[in-house]
């Protein structure tokens, strides 16, 4: 009996380690498709340019999905490409972190670009 015990023990922790991070209801991966639209990536810093990690961005498709991840070690953050219907002055990109407050948002794209595939979003974030 003690070995069938530990047997599953074993299958379950090795489909857990398996299995990689739980993602929340909404939240998008790095999907690489063909047909992907925008992307949107950036980082999220404090008010001297530091990294803070593990924020919370969210990015708020207007009248739609609201999608939610959070900053790596670098402050940085990215959501795969949206669909191509989606407009990028349809995207509101906000950051979250316990005891800071969003200061500034800094939205950065190529110049003289028709075709973007990809929109930097810089949050900036003061202690509050």
């Amino acid at each position: 009996m003690q070995t069938v015990k530990t047997a599953i023990g074993v299958v379950a922790i090795a489909i857990a380690i398996s299995a990689g991070p739980a993602r929340s209801a909404g939240e998008m991966g790095e999907a690489q498709h063909k047909d992907e639209g925008i992307r949107f990536f950036g980082f999220v810093k404090d008010a001297a340019g530091k990294p803070i990690v593990e924020a919370k961005v969210t990015a708020q498709i207007k009248g739609g999905i609201k999608y939610v991840t959070h900053t790596a070690k670098n402050g940085m953050y990215s959501f795969g490409g949206f669909n191509k219907s989606v407009k990028a002055d349809d995207v509101q990109i906000t950051c979250d972190k316990e005891k800071f407050k969003q200061a500034k948002i800094v939205r950065k794209t190529a110049a003289g670009s028709k075709a973007v595939k990809s929109i930097e979003t810089e949050c900036r974030m003061q202690a509050g």
